[in-house]
Formats: C-alpha cells, structure tokens, sequence
C-alpha cells in the first residue's frame, strides 16, 4: 500500500543531503522523519516545504528555538535535493 506524501510536491523517495550544525548525511525524505531531535526534524521539515513551494534546489538558514527553562538554542541547516 502507498504511503502518502509527507511533502506535498516531493516524492518520499527523493533523497537529499542534510546538514544540521556542520553534521552532514544523505538521506531521503521518509527517513527525514525519523531525526532524532524534534527540533533539528521541524528545522529540516520546513526548509523542505519551503523548496517545495518555491521549486528550488536546496535553502540554508538558522533558526532560534526556546526549551521549556526559556533557553535560546540556535539551529543551522542545509537541505539539497540530490539528483536521482
């Protein structure tokens, strides 16, 4: 059975390479789902829905996210589509 697209106008199979504070891997949208941190994913998540929108290649940027104590994390990421 199909699996329904995660984001919509990309295949779940289309792999991409992730950068997530200067930690670089190669993976596919599906396994983009399974990051271990939540906030590192919905950094990702958005840059993805963003390339989707705007039909470009990649999107790089940062990110500020508060924690529960009210502490500022900062989060910087890459996502590029890799050719299939």
């Amino acid at each position: 059975m199909r699996q329904k697209r995660i984001i919509e106008g990309l295949n779940n199979s289309q792999k991409i390479r992730v950068i997530v504070n200067g930690v670089g891997f190669y993976t596919t949208i599906l396994g983009m789902t399974q990051m271990c941190f939540t906030d590192q994913r919905v950094a990702v998540w958005t840059a993805l829905e963003r390339i989707a929108r705007e039909q470009i290649k990649g999107f790089a940027g940062r990110t500020a996210v508060y924690n529960d104590k009210m502490q500022k994390t900062e989060i910087d990421y890459q996502v590029d589509l890799v050719a299939e």
